[in-house]
């Protein structure tokens, strides 16, 4: 297959208003030869860096001049069955916008590109043409439908079939049979682009924009289908952010941008190194472009180049790109179906090799469409020579439609395009099959025969070794139980020791039987201590325990250690309580009798009250207490002093004892208030 290598056209726009320029970028023309594009190094203006390319346009090129000369002729090669596809890069505000949608006095290769291909379709007469166009952008490296409303338009996943046919999955698709209406559709449609202001551009495009028109050409006649695309792509520019300054949103935007563009760099370096793998995955970018970097379209570049100084760097990185760009290769095919019937094989028959996609061979330069497709035999070759797995891929950035199914197709010599004419099925007769049924069956009894022979020789050869292998081995252990006889030992040597192992298990027996029934009973317990309230537990472990103290006290331990037990389950947290069932439980068990420990003497209950203290009036040096009467301080609960013992001393001891604090007293009785010296001041001036 004839490899074509993108197209690269360079285009310097004018200088804007209040924008610094040095003329330091020169375009040379030479007759018969590639142009020239000279720039200075901006870091050593003594050095001049010059890029050849095919098309170079200037500052007062127009926009029919680039379309004239590179993108019309790209409109034949639509109509013959391949796709293409034409981008345009470049830094932000140089241009690439412009270039491809123009205005309404100067409009831009889109609606120019529409024109042509409408124009194309009137001049064919004996094949249907049908038109349909999709639209999308790349957003933060997620794909919108711009034909939907931005508000509530979903994220679109990109994906790939069978065929190896990349395409982005729900995209809507729209017929179109006018230019007006084409018109009415797009302008509608880019208004749902992301766009934003920067220092750089007041409009400056946000994210990467898709336009593919797909054109679908029926041969009734020939019974033959053509489907040819275009591909108008409109990158987003990239950015610096000291220059642009951008906010926090467009400093996001602006990294999506840069990174997708980094991206494209690299995919365009691996296939020019011949790389194994290719990172096409690596940005939605490049994936969706897969097919015209590398694959089976014809490719255009348009670079746009910006003339002021602050930009001149950006411009060396863009021409730098072009130059790697131009060397990329694709092997463009032409996108046929045929719709004729094709008449069913039998079931048996051999079924014949796919059908292949005619390859298309093109000029390299200039790329002249009526001359373009060429039909071949040659098989398809990868666009890299290590790469031995790549096959050519159909595009499928439009519509995500499958592929068509290509067969070879024929033409008139004088036709721009001649191909093969379709292999043919083999025809068999039914003796043929019959044949051919008998000797599959034949050959198929006679090898599963030959397996189960050789099975059968394995398994007979794996007994024979294992019974010689069990032979000796036998003998071994026969060895082993004739000496074991021998060395019998006397009877009644292990007789101790089995009838102690014996009690052992009785033992044994006996406390796991014990182990049991504690634990149903205390299952028992614990499931109704659950269901009471704290206080009844309480109440409840009590009476146990008083029932096990009236059993002790007359002997009946077992009894007892029972009831303790049972208090133990709804008083669990009582330490005195589990240490009365421990001290019962080896009284029990080593038949010992139980001796309780003495209860402590309980208090005698009464009624606590506060007693207030009695102050002292340090100013006379005497207290109020002396001026009370006996009566008075009876009822304050101090008449427990013996009265043979009220002597002088002893009242002032009283006295002393309860200056300055408050005396809790334990009384039986009524409580009396005392008075305080400001209460008694008042009673006696009353």
């Amino acid at each position: 297959m004839t490899a074509h290598k993108i197209k690269i056209a360079a285009r310097l726009r004018p200088r804007l208003e209040n924008e610094i320029d040095d003329e330091g970028i020169q375009i040379t023309h030479t007759p018969g030869g590639p142009s020239h594009i000279s720039v200075p190094n901006p870091r050593d203006l003594s050095q001049v860096f010059n890029f050849p390319f095919t098309s170079c346009y200037d500052q007062s090129s127009i926009q029919e001049d680039i379309f004239e000369q590179d993108v019309r002729p790209l409109i034949d090669v639509v109509y013959s069955g391949v796709t293409v596809t034409i981008f345009a890069y470049g830094v932000t505000s140089s241009g690439k916008t412009h270039t491809m949608q123009g205005t309404k006095t100067q409009p831009g290769v889109i609606p120019r590109v529409v024109e042509a291909m409408f124009l194309q379709k009137a001049a064919l007469q004996r094949t249907s043409v049908e038109l349909v166009v999709s639209y999308m952008e790349i957003y933060k490296d997620e794909v919108y439908d711009l034909f939907v409303n931005r508000e509530s338009a979903p994220k679109l996943p990109v994906r790939e079939n069978d065929a190896g046919q990349v395409f982005v999955a729900n995209l809507s698709s729209l017929p179109i049979a006018s230019v007006e209406e084409f018109d009415t559709i797009y302008s509608r449609a880019s208004r749902h682009r992301s766009v934003g202001a920067t220092n750089l551009n007041r409009a400056s495009s946000r994210s990467h924009a898709v336009l593919t028109i797909e054109v679908t050409m029926t041969d009734s006649a020939a019974q033959k289908t053509l489907t040819g695309k275009i591909n108008l792509v409109d990158l987003a520019g990239s950015e610096n952010n000291k220059l642009t300054g951008n906010d926090p949103i467009r400093m996001a935007e602006s990294a999506a941008i840069n990174k997708s563009l980094s991206v494209l760099g690299q995919v365009v370096h691996a296939l020019n190194q011949g790389a194994s793998r290719i990172p096409y995955r690596n940005s939605k970018l490049t994936r969706i472009l897969q097919d015209a970097l590398g694959g089976s379209s014809v490719g255009l570049l348009i670079c746009n180049l910006a003339p002021g100084t602050k930009f001149r760097q950006d411009t060396l990185n863009t021409l730098n790109f072009a130059v790697r760009t131009k060397n990329v290769e694709n092997r463009p095919v032409v996108n046929e179906r045929d719709n004729r019937p094709q008449a069913k094989a039998h079931f048996a028959a051999i079924q014949p090799p796919p059908p292949k996609l005619a390859p298309a061979i093109l000029q390299a330069d200039p790329i002249l469409a009526s001359e373009a497709v060429v039909a071949t035999k040659a098989a398809p070759r990868h666009s890299r020579g290590p790469r031995l797995s790549r096959v050519p891929r159909i595009s499928g950035i439009g519509a995500g439609l499958l592929p068509p199914l290509a067969k070879a197709r024929s033409r008139p010599p004088s036709s721009a395009a001649i191909m093969e004419k379709p292999e043919t099925t083999v025809q068999l007769t039914d003796k043929d099959i019959d044949e051919r049924i008998a000797k599959a069956v034949e050959a198929e009894v006679a090898r599963r025969l030959k397996e189960r022979e050789d099975r059968e020789r394995e398994e007979n050869t794996r007994l024979q070794q294992e019974k010689e292998n069990f032979a000796p081995r036998e003998k071994q252990d026969d060895e082993r139980r004739q000496t074991q006889a021998d060395c019998k030992l006397p009877s009644g040597v292990l007789t101790p020791l089995l009838t102690r192992h014996r009690d052992l298990d009785d033992q044994l027996r006996a406390r796991l039987a014990e182990l049991e029934e504690k634990y149903e009973r205390g299952n028992k317990e614990r499931q109704l201590a659950d269901v009471l309230s704290p206080t009844s537990r309480k109440k409840t472990g009590r009476a146990y325990v008083a029932l096990a103290r009236a059993h002790s006290e007359k002997g009946d331990l077992q009894v007892a250690l029972e009831l303790y037990r049972k208090a133990e389950t709804y008083v669990p947290d009582n330490i005195k309580l589990r240490e009365r069932v421990l001290e019962i439980e080896w009284a029990v068990k080593n038949d010992k009798e139980f001796v309780p420990s003495p209860r402590k003497p309980r208090k005698p209950r009464g009624k606590k009250r506060k007693v207030a203290a009695i102050n002292l009036n340090r100013s006379r040096g005497e207290c109020s207490f002396s001026s009370m009467d006996a009566t008075e301080q009876r009822s304050m609960g101090l008449a427990s002093l013996d009265e043979g013992d009220e002597t002088e001393g002893g009242r002032e001891d009283t006295e002393m004892s309860l200056l300055g604090k408050i005396n809790e007293e334990e009384y039986e009785g009524n409580g009396v208030t005392l008075e305080t010296p400001a209460k008694r001041v008042k009673s006696d001036v009353e």
